[in-house]
């Protein structure tokens, strides 16, 4: 047998262990693979995709890439731990600590290049369903396919490379061990699990500091506390795991009611030792699940919000502005009621006017409209209409955080009370002045020799059919100038909803990449338990231990490996939505209760899915062993 041949056998005997590293491998290789397929698209760089697409996909394959590097050196360096005492028996038989590195870069290429050539076949074949995905998230015809020779070439070379750095970080990175530690290998007796409690009590302090803070930050302010939030919830996770739940389980152990009820003395006394073994994997699969569920539940919410945010900041589907001395003023209308009644487009017009006032807001021109007109404006954009006294005016903000100082404002020789309204948005924007303010009728009549401006609306109903006719309208109609100004919806709908669909597209699908490694960690960790485990229950069933405790011993434990981290992956999950909740208010977005139940209990269902299946396979192997089926 060469050295070549054994590497292949010793992959081939541990393909079990190997599986959910393979599988994982295969899976990035597949999204690195069909996004570098869309980002070489000859159709990408045409009129309907736009550039932002390519934008997105060449972030996601740094992220692909970068987390493929540490999820595969992670897996690597655990694979090699369990595989200790089959090293302790060659380095018996005459090998060289050389040879050994050797061996276990050959063993990582060979699953690497394998990986690789079933990633780019998988994505190759699946290639036609993700195209006609993008396209009907992007809404736009699907892209065609074609033979991705750049894709192709750029996916070999970075997995290459990023198998190969693996291989030469881990060898470097390895421990000298003593021959008898190495054949002892997992059956060297483990300490009995201890933890401190200052920094148990640390771990409840950080996670409450931190939670604490996501739930009372406000607005924009959300941004600023994103990296000392994350950083408290990151630790605070980790000293959890690796100190707070050893304390919790030792509490239980001393209450004697729960301890020695049932099974239960045996599932406390080998779950003290797992959740410290177990610590650090169930800290990495909280947070990767954590993000995984927070881009995605983001994504999905203000993708399914753009719609309605861009109605709020465009209330009309075709808006027109004007000085009072525009000269094409009526050629402008009659252009666009033209191509409208062309088009088959029913439509209601409405007009408003607008005076400049002298007077200066915060060292802001001024525009001032009648309550009548702005109460019709409101009514036809389905925006909340004003009420207000005679000896009031109402000065619309335009951003979150704006105020107005002023307690009073002078309009046309009368001193008016000065109202604001954070939560409403204005209608109404001028080409000479910054802000509008709404006045009684009759002061507004008593206004005169000012400046004035026009503004023309049109409601359509069918205004997403009238993106042709929009760019049209847009090359004939300069969209601003310093007597005009002209804007339409459907443009701006389909462009944000373009760049909204994509993030999630591709956060959907590194989103995924995130739970399949998470679940990958578990399927590692578990079977690497499994030898141990066939040893500890045969032991124990030796006196009495019958087929319904086992089942019901394996269960717990298994049900708490899969099942803590992604409940306390959605705590957190939860609590940076209900923060995320007040940033996206100011970008429209009304709720994001309902995408965040709808990604939460879809993780939770795949989740439970995973769980059965694992649990009843292990079972399986448990009883073949102790010869119980």
């Amino acid at each position: 047998m060469t050295f070549r041949q054994f590497a292949c056998n010793n992959v081939l005997r541990n393909k079990r262990t190997y599986a959910a590293f393979f599988m994982s491998s295969v899976f990035s290789v597949m999204i690195f693979f069909v996004y570098a397929m869309f980002i070489f698209h000859p159709g990408i760089v045409g009129e309907e995709i736009h550039e932002s697409v390519a934008t997105g996909m060449i972030v996601a394959e740094y992220v692909i890439f970068l987390f493929s590097f540490f999820f595969l050196f992670y897996c690597v360096g655990a694979f090699l731990k369990k595989r200790e005492k089959e090293f302790g028996i060659l380095f018996m038989h005459g090998m060289t600590p050389l040879q050994r590195n050797l061996l276990i870069f050959m063993e990582n290429m060979l699953i690497g290049i394998v990986a690789i050539a079933f990633g780019i076949g998988l994505g190759m074949v699946l290639a036609k369903l993700f195209f006609q995905f993008a396209g009907f998230l992007l809404d736009v015809k699907a892209l065609g396919f074609y033979l991705p020779w750049k894709a192709i070439g750029l996916t070999v070379v970075a997995f290459l490379i990023l198998f190969a750095a693996i291989s030469l970080f881990t060898v470097l990175l390895l421990r000298s061990r003593s021959l008898l530690e190495l054949l002892q290998g997992s059956r060297r007796p483990k300490r009995e699990p201890s933890a401190s409690i200052a920094l148990s009590i640390v771990a409840v302090a950080l996670l409450c500091m931190s939670y604490a803070l996501a739930l009372t930050a406000d607005g924009i302010y959300v941004v600023a506390l994103v990296l000392p939030v994350t950083a408290l919830t990151v630790v605070g996770t980790y000293l959890l795991f690796t100190q707070l739940s050893v304390i919790l389980i030792e509490f239980l152990k001393k209450r004697r009611f729960i301890y020695w009820r049932r099974t239960n003395l045996l599932t406390l006394s080998d779950l003290s030792y797992r959740m410290k073994d177990n610590a650090r994997m169930f800290f990495l699969v909280c947070i990767v699940s954590t993000v995984a569920f927070c881009a995605i539940g983001t994504l999905a919410a203000l993708a399914g919000s753009i719609q309605e945010t861009v109605v709020k900041t465009n209330p009309f589907a075709f808006e027109y502005q004007t000085k009072a001395e525009n000269a094409a003023k009526d050629a402008h209308l009659r252009l666009i009621e033209n191509s409208l009644q062309q088009g088959g487009f029913s439509f209601e017009k409405y007009q408003v006017s607008m005076r400049v006032l002298p007077e200066q807001v915060n060292d802001e021109t001024v525009g001032v409209v009648k309550l009548s007109d702005y109460n019709r404006f409101a009514m036809a954009a389905n925006s909340r209409e004003l009420q207000m006294a005679d000896n009031e005016v109402f000065i619309l903000l335009r951003w979150f955080g704006d105020a107005v100082e002023e307690q009073t404002l002078k309009v046309g020789g009368q001193e008016l009370v000065v109202k604001t309204d954070t939560k409403m948005n204005p209608l109404i924007h001028g080409i000479e002045f910054a802000r509008l303010a709404v006045v009684p009728n009759k002061v507004y009549d008593q206004l005169r020799d000012l400046r004035e401006e026009q503004r023309f609306a049109y409601d359509v109903p069918r205004w997403k059919d009238t993106q042709e006719i929009s760019l049209k309208l847009g090359e004939e109609i300069q969209h601003y100038t310093d007597i005009y100004s002209f804007s339409a919806r459907a443009p701006v709908y389909h462009q944000m909803k373009q760049m909204a669909n994509t993030g999630l597209f591709v956060g959907l699908f590194v989103g995924v990449l995130f739970f399949v490694a998470a679940a990958s960690f578990l399927y590692f960790r578990l079977y690497t338990d499994l030898e141990n485990d066939k040893r500890h229950y045969g032991a124990i069933a030796k006196i009495g231990l019958t087929d319904a405790e086992l089942t019901r011993i394996v269960t717990t434990q298994i049900a708490l490996l899969f099942f803590v981290p992604i409940l306390v992956a959605i705590i957190h999950s939860m609590v940076a939505f209900v923060s995320l909740q007040s940033l996206l208010k100011i970008l429209l977005v009304a709720s994001v209760a309902k995408p965040t139940a709808i990604v939460l209990c879809s993780f939770v269902i795949v989740q439970a899915v995973y769980f059965w299946i694992i649990r009843n396979r292990y079972l399986f192997h448990l009883k073949r062993s102790m010869n119980r089926i």
